[in-house]
């Protein structure tokens, strides 16, 4: 697919990274409502499957390889989600949005190891720009007094996870199998939850203020967002992927600042255009891309020659 016709793929992981960006106002709010991470999560990722079946029931016969590699990514997402949310139950909503999106940085120091290839330079200059927009809008947070515990620390390795899942699954899916790897995720991810189920003391949502936070991280934040990122994934590289969904803190600051959780200060608005820029930077198609590489790679060339 030309660059051009990465247009639509590119917004898909735009929705996706509003609605990542959401889930953390929506669960700090179930949690508020008494609501425990496990009980969130055995609701949230059971409707997400149960909703995939069904849609993609014709697609649960595929290869074995492409069974091992849905099981895998599901394995390598929802031990992320569940790290995030745990973590979420600790850390503030816009705190945990920013950790989680650091992700983007493991994302550009894996890829060339793990598919044996570089990263374009104009990703590493989105890349810087996306860090310093995440530590300005951080800066807002809590006047600037982050403490990195419990929470934050098991949100860190759950970024490293959605990290290694973003890698992973550019390298496997491809557009014949998005609805194969997507139903697999999504299974793996329920038959996980349902295992943990007599050990949660789990009951079902008793009223519409519970329900509807499961309903819109089930289905919308489950399905539609993971359908959304895999067949975008199918067309977009993982590291230019990863960068798009990091815009997800400023939509958590946009949708924390909307449910009247967070102010609007000027380290949103300067974090947020950074980290907008950057995905601009990355996912825009033209000749400003290919003067930021061929800039990039003329200052590795001098500082090469300095060496030398």
């Amino acid at each position: 697919m030309t660059s051009s016709h990465r247009f639509l793929p590119s917004v898909a992981l735009l929705v996706a990274a509003a609605a990542w960006g959401s889930t953390v106002v929506v669960a700090k709010g179930a949690y508020e409502s008494s609501m425990t991470p496990a009980h969130l999560l055995i609701s949230r990722l059971t409707l997400t499957a149960l909703c995939l079946l069904p849609a993609f029931l014709p697609h649960l016969r595929m290869k074995r390889e492409t069974r091992v590699r849905g099981i895998i990514l599901g394995l390598i997402f929802n031990t992320g989600l569940v790290l995030q949310m745990v973590g979420l139950e600790h850390t503030p909503p816009s705190l945990s949005g920013f950790i989680t999106a650091s992700y983007v940085v493991f994302t550009a120091i894996l890829t060339p190891l793990i598919m044996k290839q570089p990263t374009p330079g104009r990703t590493w200059i989105a890349v810087s720009l996306t860090l310093v927009g995440i530590g300005i809008l951080a800066l807002g947070n809590d006047d600037g007094n982050v403490d990195f515990g419990f929470g934050a620390a098991i949100t860190l390795l759950g970024a490293v996870l959605f990290a290694l899942h973003i890698i992973f699954l550019g390298r496997w899916v491809e557009p014949e199998t998005v609805q194969s790897l997507t139903l697999m995720q999504a299974l793996t991810g329920a038959m996980g939850m349902l295992c943990f189920l007599p050990f949660a003391d789990y009951q079902l949502p008793a009223t519409w203020d519970l329900w509807w936070p499961v309903l819109y991280l089930g289905i919308f934040c489950g399905a539609v967002t993971l359908f959304l990122q895999s067949w975008a994934q199918s067309y977009v590289p993982a590291t230019t992927s990863a960068v798009i969904m990091c815009s997800e803190p400023m939509w958590a600051a946009v949708f924390a600042i909307w449910a009247g959780m967070e102010e609007l200060t000027w380290q949103v608005l300067t974090g947020g255009g950074l980290v907008v820029a950057a995905l601009l930077l990355t996912a825009w198609p033209g000749r400003s891309a290919s003067f930021l590489d061929a800039l990039v790679e003329e200052l590795r060339s001098r500082r090469a020659h300095r060496g030398s």
